[in-house]
C-alpha cells in the first residue's frame, strides 16, 4: 500500500515518540532498583537493558538519518517554487495594450487574459500565417513556458537579432507554429508564455506591447510587439546639414571631432578628408560628404577610440555597434556648385537641424544671408558656430553677434541667438532648440580642446526630429540621389522615403525620358557603409541592384539611370507628369510685386529632381488637359475657316482695296491670309467684322485662354501665386503636395504642387 508524503511523516513521528515513552518509563526504574541493594539477577538484567537501549538509539539515528532526507527533498521542492516565483516576480506586473486608435495604455496581464479567454470568438475566422522566415522582425513562437536558463539564453539572443532587424522593433505570434499553423494554447500555457517573454524583455530593456489574442485551432493565439526603450534603445541617426562660407573651418572642425586630435594652423586636421588631388592642393571641400560620429552612455565620442584599431570599413560597422547615438554631418562645402546642390540636399536628405558655420576673421557676406533664407523656409532648427575665435579679442566677436542679430532680425527670424557660456546652458538650449525660440551660438577654436567640450555635450544631448518614421507603413519609395558604377555595376544613393526596402525586393524604377517604370531586384544594401538586409524609412543608404534585363531597354546611354528617379512598389501604379500647377510664395524679404517674362525658365528643386521647368500660362486661367484643348481648337478653327456657300467674284488687283473700305462683313475674306499688294501702307487698311464672326472670335478666346501666354506674369509678395510649369527635358515623378523651390537669379520661391496633368 502506497502512502503519500505527509502520512509517511506523521506515522514516523509517532513510532518515534512510542520509543520516547518507553525509554522514560526504563530510567525511573533504574533510579528505583539503585535505591536498593542490587542482586546479581538484577545486574544481568541491567546489561541487557543498556544493550537494548544502545541498539535504540542506532535505530534512532538512523530514522533521524531519514527524516532529515525527507525534510531536505521537501526543502528542496520549496526553494524550487520560490525561485520559479522570484524568477516571475522580477518580470513587470504590468504591459502596454494598444487600443484600435492606436493608443497604448497599461494593464495587468493575468487579469487581461482572463477577461480574453472568456471571449468566444467564431472558429471560421482563424486564418494562417506565412511560414516563419530566418531574417526579419517577426518571430512564431508555439509554447514558451518555464525555459530552463541554457534556453532562456537563446531565445534572450534571439529576441535581440530580431529586435535589431526591426530596428528598435520585433513582432512575436505566441501560440502559432513556425509553418504559420495557429495552434493555440490554454489559459495557462499563455500566461506562462507570455511571462517568459516579459523576462527576455526586461533583460534587454525593451518593453512588451500586446497587439490582441485571437481565437485558434486549439485555444488562443496573441500578437505581441517588442519594442526597445527610448533610452538604451537603438541608436538614434540625427543628420546636421554642415552650411558655410569658403574658409569658415567646417571641414577642419569634422576631422577634430571624429579624430579627437587638434588642428595645426596649417590644416592638418581637415586633410584626414580631403581625398581628390584638387581638394588637397586649394584645400577646399568640393564634394558634398558625409561623416559619422557615434556617442557612448556616457557622452563620449566612440570614433576617438576605434580610429587606430580597425580599418574605414570596420570602424564604422564597430562604431554602429558600440554607440548608442549616431550623428550623421553632411558637409555641404563652399564652393558655388555645393551651393546650387545645398538646396537638392535639403530637400532630400531631411536634415534634422542645421549648423552655420561662420569665421571670425572673414567679414559676413551674402552666401550667409542666403543659408538664413533657406533655413527658414525650410523651418529646420539650427545653430551657429564661430570659429578662429583664438586669433580674435572678446570684444571682436560681439561686433560679429551684433551683425548676427541684425541680420537674423532682416529675415523676420523670431528666434533669439545667445551664446553658451555654461553647462547649464547646454542643457536649457538642448530642450528649446526644438521650439525654435533660441539659436544657439557656440565660439569654437579647432586649435584648443576646451572650446568644444560645450559643443560636444550639446550634440549627445540633441533629441531626433525625423518626421519620415511615420511613413514606415506606407507602400516603398526610395529617391535616387546619385548614380555610381563600381566593377561595372551601377549603384545608387538614396533617401528611403515611405517603407521598408529590403533585399530580394522588386521594385519599379523610373521614369525614364519617356515616361516608363521598370522593375528591378534589390541584391545589396548599405547603411552608413554596413551592409543590411532592409532600410527603414528616414535612411540614407546604397543600393545595387540586378541590371541584365536593363541591358537593352533601359540603363544605356541612350535611355540613362540618372538622378530624380525613384523605386516604387508595382502597386502604387506610378505615372510620370510634364506639366503641373504650383502654388508659390515669394521669399520673405522680397516686399513689391514681381513680374516675370512666360517664357522664363527657373530652375525647380522638389524632393527628388531638379530640372528646369518653363512658365506656360497665368495664374486665374483654367487647367484643362492638353488633349482636351488641341480638339476644342480644332473645331473652332474649322468652324471660322469655313468658305462662304456663295461664288466669289473676280476682283482685280487694284479694285480691292477700295472695296475693303467699302465691305460691312468679313465672310469673304480670310484676314490672316490676305497680302497687301502695295510694299507700303498696309497698315492703313482696316477689316470688319460681323457680329457673328465676333461671337466666333470671343468663344475663340475662351476656350484657347490656355494656349495664349501673357507677355508677363505678376507675381505679389506675401500671398500664393498660381502658376503652370511644365519640364524641360524629361518628365518626372512628382506627388501632389510635394514642395518645391525656385533659387534663380531672376526669381526665389517656394512652394507646393497644386494640381498635376498626367
Amino acid at each position: 500500500m502506497h502512502f503519500d508524503h505527509q502520512q509517511q511523516s506523521t506515522i514516523n513521528n509517532g513510532i518515534y515518540s512510542l520509543w520516547q515513552g518507553i525509554d522514560e518509563e526504563e530510567s525511573k526504574r533504574e533510579k528505583k532498583k539503585q535505591q536498593k541493594q542490587a542482586h546479581i539477577q538484577f545486574s544481568e538484567l541491567a546489561d541487557k537493558q543498556k544493550k537494548r537501549k544502545q541498539n535504540l538509539d542506532i535505530q534512532k539515528k538512523k530514522k533521524g538519518k531519514q527524516l532529515d532526507n525527507i525534510q531536505k527533498n521537501d526543502n528542496e521542492l520549496e526553494q524550487q517554487e520560490q525561485i520559479q516565483e522570484q524568477k516571475y516576480e522580477t518580470k513587470p506586473q504590468f504591459v502596454l495594450l494598444v487600443k484600435p486608435n492606436k493608443e497604448e495604455i497599461q494593464i495587468d496581464l493575468q487579469q487581461y487574459i482572463d477577461e480574453q479567454y472568456l471571449i468566444k470568438e467564431d472558429k471560421s475566422k482563424i486564418c494562417s500565417f506565412k511560414q516563419e522566415s530566418d531574417f526579419g522582425h517577426t518571430e512564431y513562437k508555439l509554447r514558451l513556458v518555464d525555459p530552463d536558463p541554457k534556453r532562456l539564453t537563446h531565445l534572450t539572443t534571439q529576441m535581440n537579432f530580431r529586435l535589431s532587424e526591426g530596428n528598435g522593433m520585433a513582432y512575436y505570434k505566441i501560440g502559432v507554429e513556425d509553418s504559420g499553423n495557429p495552434l493555440g494554447l490554454n489559459k495557462s500555457d499563455m500566461l506562462g508564455s507570455l511571462k517568459t517573454l516579459c523576462l527576455m524583455a526586461q533583460s534587454l530593456k525593451a518593453e512588451l506591447i500586446v497587439v490582441g489574442i485571437n481565437e485558434g485551432t486549439n485555444g488562443k493565439t496573441c500578437e505581441v510587439i517588442v519594442r526597445k526603450g527610448l533610452k538604451d534603445g537603438i541608436n538614434l541617426d540625427i543628420r546636421i546639414l554642415l552650411l558655410g562660407e569658403s574658409g569658415s573651418g567646417k571641414t577642419s572642425l569634422l576631422g577634430v571631432l571624429s579624430t579627437g586630435s587638434l588642428d595645426n594652423g596649417q590644416g592638418l586636421a581637415r586633410m584626414k578628408f580631403l581625398k581628390n588631388r584638387s581638394e588637397i592642393t586649394s584645400g577646399k571641400t568640393e564634394r558634398v560628404s558625409h561623416t559619422v560620429i557615434g556617442f557612448d552612455s556616457e557622452g563620449k565620442i566612440m570614433n576617438h577610440q576605434n580610429q587606430l584599431n580597425f580599418s574605414p570599413t570596420c570602424m564604422v560597422e564597430k562604431l554602429v555597434d558600440l554607440s548608442t547615438k549616431l550623428i550623421t554631418f553632411i558637409d555641404m562645402g563652399g564652393t558655388k556648385r555645393a551651393h546650387n546642390q545645398m538646396i537638392q540636399i535639403i530637400n532630400s536628405q531631411f536634415p534634422d537641424y542645421a549648423l552655420l558655420t561662420i569665421s571670425s576673421l572673414q567679414q559676413i557676406g551674402k552666401p550667409t544671408m542666403d543659408f538664413l533664407k533657406l533655413i527658414q523656409i525650410q523651418q529646420i532648427p539650427f545653430m551657429i558656430a564661430i570659429t578662429h575665435v583664438d586669433q580674435i579679442t572678446e570684444h571682436y566677436y560681439a561686433e560679429i553677434i551684433e551683425q548676427l542679430k541684425d541680420m537674423i532680425k532682416s529675415l523676420q527670424i523670431q528666434s533669439v541667438p545667445i551664446v553658451v557660456r555654461t553647462e547649464e546652458d547646454v542643457v536649457l538650449f538642448s530642450k528649446q532648440i526644438l521650439s525654435k525660440t533660441l539659436i544657439p551660438i557656440f565660439l569654437i577654436s579647432n586649435l584648443k580642446l576646451r572650446t568644444l567640450d560645450y559643443f560636444i555635450k550639446f550634440l549627445n544631448l540633441l533629441p531626433s526630429t525625423n518626421e519620415l518614421t511615420n511613413n514606415s507603413n506606407l507602400d516603398t519609395e526610395y529617391c535616387i540621389h546619385n548614380v555610381f558604377e563600381i566593377n561595372n555595376q551601377k549603384v545608387l544613393g538614396g533617401t528611403v522615403l515611405k517603407g521598408i526596402i529590403r533585399v530580394k525586393q522588386i521594385l519599379q524604377m523610373g521614369p525614364d525620358k519617356n515616361g516608363r517604370f521598370f522593375p528591378i531586384e534589390i541584391e545589396e544594401i548599405q547603411c552608413n557603409r554596413v551592409q543590411v538586409k532592409s532600410a527603414q524609412c528616414g535612411q540614407i543608404c546604397t543600393i545595387r541592384f540586378k541590371q541584365s534585363n536593363l541591358t537593352q531597354q533601359f540603363g544605356s546611354d541612350q535611355n540613362p539611370i540618372r538622378r530624380g528617379m525613384v523605386l516604387i512598389e508595382g502597386k502604387s501604379n506610378p505615372q510620370a507628369a510634364w506639366d503641373f500647377l504650383a502654388e508659390i510664395w515669394l521669399f520673405d524679404d522680397q516686399k513689391d510685386a514681381k513680374k516675370i517674362a512666360v517664357s522664363f525658365e527657373p530652375v525647380i528643386n522638389t524632393q527628388c529632381t531638379r530640372q528646369i521647368c518653363k512658365i506656360i500660362r497665368e495664374e486665374q486661367l483654367q487647367f484643362e488637359p492638353l488633349t482636351l484643348r488641341k480638339k476644342q481648337s480644332k473645331s473652332i478653327d474649322e468652324s471660322c475657316m469655313q468658305k462662304s456657300e456663295t461664288p466669289q467674284s473676280r476682283v482685280s488687283f487694284r479694285k480691292q482695296s477700295e472695296q475693303l473700305k467699302k465691305a460691312n462683313s468679313s465672310n469673304n475674306l480670310n484676314k490672316q491670309s490676305y497680302r497687301s499688294p502695295r510694299r507700303k501702307g498696309s497698315s492703313q487698311i482696316k477689316s470688319y467684322t460681323s457680329e457673328e464672326d465676333q461671337k466666333k472670335k470671343d468663344l475663340f478666346v475662351i476656350n484657347e485662354k490656355i494656349e495664349k501666354t501673357q507677355e508677363f506674369i505678376e507675381l505679389i509678395p506675401k500671398q500664393p501665386n498660381i502658376i503652370r510649369l511644365k519640364f524641360k527635358y524629361s518628365p518626372e515623378y512628382i506627388t501632389k503636395g510635394m514642395k518645391l523651390i525656385i533659387n534663380d537669379n531672376g526669381l526665389q520661391a517656394w512652394g507646393f504642387i497644386k494640381y498635376i496633368n498626367y
